[in-house]
């Protein structure tokens, strides 16, 4: 009589021959992972999205106006593209998606600056794009909030007042000093990437159970599957999930590799203690796949409510 480490190593060795034969199984599984490691960590690998592209309704046509476009190209988010002779052809292109916002410098901008006529800068983003708008008018207000405090800075020296003591708190009364919690980094790739692809691998391990479990019920070989170990629904279980276990862990080490090493993502913690809550991550995962196909026997059923289950987990993931 065979023992009961030896049923659950016959089990493997056909789960393995399964997998080998059905190119569809790790085609879903270690491709779609690896797939979506290159995609996320590339789509955002710059942290954030860099020289965004804004115009500009030169209205004015001073130096003060080209002033501002300098200062706008000086930073590293925005970068204007186009100058457009009147709103309407700014407005069309913002439409369009050519550009995120434009400024609209007034004529007799800066003869109203020099007259102490306190002349207003207008700017107008496209807020359909949530992200590139809000980075857009962010840098706008900083490049407009800088050149005031430029500008009084300069009227101030003109009456005598020099040196960083006595400027400072006339320009900025409260230092501000900036903590931002949810992103601290504020660097998306770091924000986003440590929930998506952690969300992505549970998703998988789910889908993977269930369809490795549901297929043996929909072809009818389930007697073949528990007699090979033993009759024993332990070691059958334990026999088929130890392949999928062993290939989700290996890719769960990838994205560690990638995240913290290649990519030198902040880990505040240990790497051996991540590696261990990893095996227990795929563990449950599985746990739950057992469940849900045990609960919905037939295929579809069970496939329809790993998807509901795993996208929930990206709702609750903290965004």
């Amino acid at each position: 009589m065979r023992s009961f480490l030896e049923k659950i190593r016959d089990v493997t060795y056909r789960e393995c021959r399964r997998l080998l034969s059905r190119p569809i199984y790790l085609l879903t599984s270690v491709g779609a992972m690896l797939f979506c490691y290159l995609f996320f960590l590339t789509f955002m690998g710059e942290g954030l999205p860099q020289r965004l592209p804004i115009g500009i309704v030169d209205g004015d046509q001073t130096a003060l106006s080209r002033t501002i476009v300098q200062s706008v190209n000086a930073s590293p988010q925005v970068e204007v593209v186009g100058s457009y002779a009147a709103f309407s052809e700014a407005r069309e292109e913002m439409q369009r998606g050519e550009i995120y916002a434009f400024i609209d410098v007034s004529p007799g901008f800066q003869a109203d600056l020099l007259a102490n006529r306190r002349p207003g800068l207008a700017f107008y983003v496209n807020n359909a794009y949530l992200v590139a708008g809000s980075l857009s008018y962010k840098d706008l207000t900083y490049v407009s909030e800088l050149m005031a405090a430029a500008i009084k800075q300069q009227s101030l020296q003109a009456r005598g007042v020099v040196g960083e003591e006595g400027l400072m708190p006339l320009l900025q009364p409260i230092a501000i000093d900036t903590h931002p919690i949810a992103n601290p980094r504020v660097n998306y790739n770091v924000y986003l990437s440590n929930v998506l692809l952690p969300g992505v691998l549970k998703l998988l391990i789910i889908l993977f159970t269930v369809f490795g479990i549901g297929v043996e019920i929909k072809e009818n070989s389930t007697r073949e599957w528990v007699s090979t170990g033993g009759g024993s629904m332990l070691a059958s279980l334990t026999g088929k999930l130890l392949v999928h276990n062993f290939l989700f862990y290996i890719l769960g080490l990838v994205g560690f590799i990638l995240l913290y090493g290649v990519m030198r993502f902040p880990m505040n913690g240990s790497i051996a203690w991540m590696c261990v809550a990893l095996f227990v991550f795929v563990l449950a995962h599985q746990a739950i796949g057992i469940f849900i196909i045990g609960l919905f026997p037939r295929l579809r059923d069970a496939i329809s409510l790993s998807v509901f289950y795993g996208l929930l987990g990206f709702t609750f993931a903290g965004f």
